[in-house]
């Protein structure tokens, strides 16, 4: 027995009336002046739902070609065609459309997760020896922007050592090396290899106490390995690799834009708070500093405190955490002595070169 459909050729747009019936295994499609095509129903593709008593079938072979059934075919010739929709792959028909959207969203978030946790478990495979080569090429690039006063430079390496004595001579891997930046910004960074610069504003508008604060921090996250984990998460190892060869046009000043997470932020401050009580430095200017930090961000465009937000998200809860640090009663010493203080503030002042003496 036949069933009247209607012929989509996928050739010419105009709608041709067939016969289909089912022969030798073949599903043969007759037209109205007698021609025969025969197809195997391995070439069909149901569209529509398996419950349609007249079903729509497309061919995998020829764009755009439709045979759509007026009515319901006989049983033998059911039996060829395919009974159920085109589907969305083997294993999804296996086990359904909502499963395997589940199994999807799984495997999404191990991929994220893996793709947070990645720089956690493959800073401590770089080899330390490649950054101290990086972190002291980046420093070279500043070139004469490094601050020279001999005074201004001792007392930088005096407050680095009031906070963790002998890191200003200790050589290898625990290196770490203090450069003053005569650039306009209100900021301080750590760059690989256990570089920390420390930028002219901030050495001038930040209180010594407060300052031993953020050195504290910047020491943390070179002590913890926060910059080579903020190098692959925003570089990605292919890019970090090439870095490290020199293969790629970056500075030192794009560089210091490198920003950590939340929990690497937590750490350095749990640590600069450890290293302050250690020093017997107050906590409070800290505090002060990063709650009129909290306080300014979002407010006006820019300020001189725009650098240090680009790399060290400050919130009122670290602001809490430096304040909650203070112990009532305890004699504090200052970070520094008077004299280093204010050496510190014009570290970058150039003394003027004496004038030659007037000839006779």
């Amino acid at each position: 027995m036949a069933a009247a459909a209607t012929l989509f050729d996928g050739l010419v747009a105009e709608a041709c009336p067939v016969v289909v019936s089912a022969e030798d295994g073949l599903i043969a499609l007759t037209r109205e002046d007698g021609a025969v095509e025969r197809i195997d129903p391995g070439l069909l593709a149901r569209v529509d739902g398996s419950a349609v008593a007249a079903p729509r079938f497309s061919r995998g072979d020829i764009a755009g070609w439709r045979l759509r059934f007026a009515e319901s075919p006989d049983a033998a010739l059911a039996a060829l065609l395919p009974h159920r929709a085109a589907g969305y792959g083997r294993w999804i028909d296996r086990v359904g459309l909502i499963p395997a959207a589940g199994a999807f969203a799984v495997a999404a978030a191990v991929v994220v997760a893996v793709g947070y946790s990645a720089p956690t478990w493959v800073a401590p495979l770089i080899p330390p020896q490649w950054e101290r080569n990086l972190g002291t090429a980046l420093v070279g690039d500043f070139g004469d922007l490094r601050c020279t006063n001999p005074d201004g430079n001792r007392a930088l390496t005096a407050l680095a050592e009031r906070l963790e004595p002998g890191i200003t001579t200790t050589r290898g891997d625990r290196a770490v090396r203090f450069t003053a930046i005569n650039v306009n910004f209100f900021n301080a960074a750590a760059l690989p290899g256990g570089q920390i610069v420390i930028f002219k504003e901030m050495l001038r508008e930040t209180e010594t106490d407060a300052l031993a604060g953020v050195v504290a921090h910047e020491i943390a996250h070179v002590r913890r390995r926060h910059v080579t984990q903020a190098l692959v998460r925003e570089l990605g190892i292919g890019a970090l690799i090439r870095l490290f060869a020199g293969g790629v046009g970056a500075n030192a000043q794009q560089l210091v834009a490198l920003s950590y997470t939340r929990a690497n932020e937590a750490e350095a401050d749990r640590d600069a708070i450890a290293a302050l009580d250690r020093a017997d430095i107050d906590p409070r200017p800290t505090a002060r500093l990063f709650g009129k930090l909290a306080k300014d961000m979002g407010e006006g465009e820019g300020g001189f405190d725009a650098e240090f937000l680009q790399s060290h998200p400050v919130n009122r809860d670290r602001a809490r955490r430096f304040a909650g640090a203070y112990v009532p009663g305890r004699t504090y010493r200052p970070a520094l002595a008077q004299g280093e203080s204010d050496a510190l503030v014009d570290a970058c002042w150039v003394r003027p070169k004496a004038k030659a003496a007037a000839s006779d």
